[in-house]
Parts: C-alpha cells; structure tokens; sequence
C-alpha cells in the first residue's frame, strides 16, 4: 500500500481555533487498533469497513473548493480572517502563488473537471436552471471511476439542474450530496423558492447550517468508504458564497471585525476552515493521511460588495483583472511533495485533469483533447519550467490574455456598446496600476490575436431560471419549502 512505501503518519499541530486532531493527539496505539466498522449508512457508498480490511495501494484524492473566497481571505495571506487548517496546509504544502481560475463559478468548475476551456464550452456564465455541462464532456470523475475509484461529490454542483443526465450522480459520481444549483439558504437550503438539497436525486429535508452539513457527509464518506479502493473526494462549498449568512457562534468569533458584512463574511470562512478540519482529521484517524493527495482552492475571486477582499489586487468576481481570477490554491501531500514551498508559474483550472491524473498514475479517458497541462513535475521536485504560447482566461465579455511577462485585459462596463481593452507587464505591476497598451500596440494586437484564436462554443449557459422567480414569494402562494424540490423538477432524461 501507498503508506508502506511513504513515512509513518506522524502529522502536525495545527494552532487554534478548532484545530483538527493529528495521529500524534490521537496515540500511535490508538491508531494501530483503530477500526472503524461503520455500517451502510450511505447507499451509494454501500459497505462494511471492518478492522484488518485490505488497504488501497492507490492513492486517494480529495479536491476542496471554497466558493467566492478572495485572495486576501485567508490567514497565511495576512488576512484578519483566521484560517488555521488551512494556513497548515499552506505551511506544509505547495502554495500555487499564480493560480488563476476563471472569473465565476460554472466556468471554473467546467475547467477543473473537463481539462478544457469553458469558452470552448460554452460555460461563458453561471450555468442557470435551463443550463447544462455539455453531455458529451468527460469529467475527471468518469477517468477516476473507470480506474476503479469510489468517486464522491459532497456540496455545490452548479453545472446543470434541470435535466437528471445533468445530475452529479449521472456525470461519474457514485454518491453526491448537497445542492445543484448557484447557491441556497445556507439555513433552509432553498433557491428560487424551492428546495436545492438532495442526496444522490432524492431531495432531503434536513436541518443545519450548510457548511457544517456538507463537512459532516465528507467524513461520514471517509469513514465508510471500502477501504481496499481508492477514492476522489470533490468536497466542494458553498461558502462563503452569498447570501450572507452565519450561527451566532461563529460571528461572536470575530469581534475584532467592525464592519458587519466583513464580519459575518468571516464567520462563514471561519465555518469552511473548521469543516476542513474535521476532514483532515478523519483522514488522519483512517491513517491515510499521508496516501492522500489533497488539493485545496477558491473557484473565482471574491465579491467585494459583499465583505471579501481581494488585496492588493484590482478587480473582483466577474472580473478578469487579478481580483476576479488570481485565488487562493494549496496543494498538499505529505511524504511525496516537499512542503513549505511557493510554486511561481501559472498554474490554472484547466490544468488540474491533465495534473492530477499524472500524479495519481491514471491515464485519462478522454477522447478530445484537453487545454490544460500536465503540472505534476513542475510543481514536483524538479521545478521544471513549462513552457505556454499563451493562456486565455475569462468569461462573458471579460477576458485576459498571459503571455510571457505580458497580461491584456479586454473588458466591458455595464451598459457599455464597446470594450477597453489594457496591457500590463503582469509580473512587474500585479496590482495592474499601469496600462501600457498605447506604448506597445504590436503586444496588444498579437495579444487580440490570441483571444481571437480561441474556440467558442454555442452558450449553454440559461440565464432566465426555469420555473422559478426572483426574490422572496408573495405573501398568498406557498412557503418556499413546499414548492417542489429543484431535484424533483428536473426533466427524467
């Protein structure tokens, strides 16, 4: 098995708040006599772990996605938010300092799980109710799951809702739980005035703040997983999304916060890192700590209008100026991956099926080619430079386009007929407080040339909800929790 060939589990302390335990809290005898013995709680996981089951000799996977989450949201970034489960695996991990994701969330999550340009796509918006993932796409999902992974989705979908071929659990995931659509009550768990919250297509009444919710399924996954098969983790949060909301408790832990929105945006970040704890330390009890690649980032930049802050960058979500695209990303494997290091090439959504499929030793199963490059050597050991022609990233008529140490933005304001179009030596000016566009027009056309080059697929992104209305119902027709559950609306194809 993979922990026979690395180190022993030894772990790390984690400062407080809410830190996880590690293996050296828990007692190395302990962890020899551990045995977990679960029974079916979870249908689609469906098996008995038993004490002397038959490790996997594969590696594991576990992706965690935070949702709106800023640059300058995190403690190791010199946030006044406090992130200790996530500082530790900065600490201890490969800190991606030039990651870029796409300036809103379906775009990012097409990009992580196709390899492949959500503009080639399609995903040039939030996926609405009529939207959908071509079907035609594979998902990273579908490669690990023909490899033999038990493959699990816990939290946010958002790319495709009205159609169950659309569904999580139809698209490569063998149990998936949380909510389908762009965001819900993080109380109610209700969206457009019905219920987003299933578990694999059956809609679940459920009570709890969603956050500690989609945590708590995570671990009841790890604990109950066949312990002789890999498995892919896409644990994947709402928070701290909007609408703003958090538990008393958890606002109270911020009184150093003055701004009420910043506050309460705190408290949900705070929420998501404790989740994330409680995760590392199930892995950490199972004793697979240590087998488990874990990749953590954000899926845009954060909303500055609702408490995030994404310092000293210009731009935020929706944008594609650093603000909107340049987020947050750790990866972390003890014993395979030396910690403590600052990874400095561009690194973006695209690239995470062709890298992680390499360090997992999977070839992937797609049959079209993928946009994204294989990273794994470069953010190994060797540090081997990876060479780009260019790399295009945005949405809806917000693009950037990378090239050596150029970066060109092409934007347009709302309610504006034409773009601007910018040019910044990115390395040089990171908060894009320069624009030398008039003084190299030759880099600015060549630039053009390249985001002109790009495929664009048809949209497929709705942006009218089916079915639905915006804001709160009407004081005659039902409350939102008896108006049928989106999963029950979904067309039966």
């Amino acid at each position: 098995m993979v922990g026979d060939v690395l180190q022993a589990c030894l772990g790390q302390g984690i400062p407080p708040p809410r830190p996880y335990r590690t293996p050296a809290d828990l007692g190395a005898g302990r962890l020899r006599g551990f045995a977990v013995g679960l029974a079916c709680m979870l249908g689609a996981v469906g098996c008995l772990v038993t004490t002397g089951a038959a490790q996997s000799a594969q590696p594991n996977l576990v992706y965690i996605m935070a949702d709106d989450l800023g640059w300058n949201d995190v403690g190791y970034h010199g946030s006044e938010i406090r992130t200790p489960n996530i500082d530790v695996l900065a600490k201890d991990g490969v800190r991606l300092d030039r990651y870029y994701a796409f300036p809103l969330c379906s775009p990012t999550r097409a990009a992580f799980l196709t390899g492949r340009s959500p503009i080639r796509l399609g995903v040039d918006t939030p996926i609405g109710p009529r939207g959908v993932l071509p079907l035609s796409e594979h998902l990273l999902s579908e490669t690990l799951g023909d490899a033999g992974y038990q493959t699990f989705l816990a939290g946010k979908w958002h790319l495709g809702i009205d159609r169950v071929a659309a569904h999580p659990y139809r698209r490569g995931f063998d149990h998936s739980y949380g909510h389908l659509g762009p965001s819900i009550d993080y109380f109610t768990h209700v969206w457009q005035n019905g219920l987003d919250w299933h578990r694999n297509g059956v809609a679940l009444h459920e009570d709890g703040y969603s956050t500690d919710l989609i945590a708590a399924e995570a671990v009841r996954l790890i604990e109950a997983r066949d312990p002789s098969r890999p498995f892919f983790l896409y644990l994947s949060f709402n928070a701290p999304h909007s609408p703003l909301q958090a538990t008393e408790e958890q606002i109270r832990r911020h009184p150093d916060i003055q701004r009420p929105q910043r506050q309460v945006y705190a408290a949900m970040v705070s929420a998501m890192d404790d989740g994330i704890g409680r995760v590392l330390a199930a892995l950490a009890e199972a004793g697979i700590d240590r087998d488990t690649l874990l990749v953590w980032a954000s899926d845009n930049g954060g909303a500055r209008n609702l408490g995030a802050s994404n310092r000293p960058f210009r731009g935020a979500k929706g944008s594609a100026f650093e603000g909107g695209i340049r987020v947050p990303a750790v990866v972390h494997w003890p014993g395979v991956l030396n910690g403590g290091r600052q990874f400095e090439q561009i690194f973006t959504a695209m690239d995470w099926f062709p890298t992680l499929t390499t360090a997992l030793g999977i070839p992937p199963k797609n049959t079209e080619a993928l946009d994204g490059l294989d990273l794994w050597k470069a953010i190994g050991e060797t540090g081997t430079a990876v060479e780009r022609r260019s790399t295009v990233i945005g949405v809806d008529g917000n693009y950037a386009v990378f090239q050596g140490p150029w970066k060109l933005v092409q934007f347009t304001r709302r309610g504006a007929q034409e773009s601007q179009t910018l040019l910044f030596r990115i390395m040089e000016d990171p908060e894009e407080s320069e624009d030398l566009a008039q003084a190299h027009p030759e880099v600015v056309e060549e630039l053009l040339a390249e985001l002109r080059a790009v495929p664009r697929g048809p949209s497929v992104s709705s942006r009218r909800p089916a079915r639905a209305r915006r804001g709160r119902a009407a004081e005659n027709e039902p409350a939102p929790e008896l108006l049928a559950p989106w999963v029950e609306r979904a067309a039966k194809d």
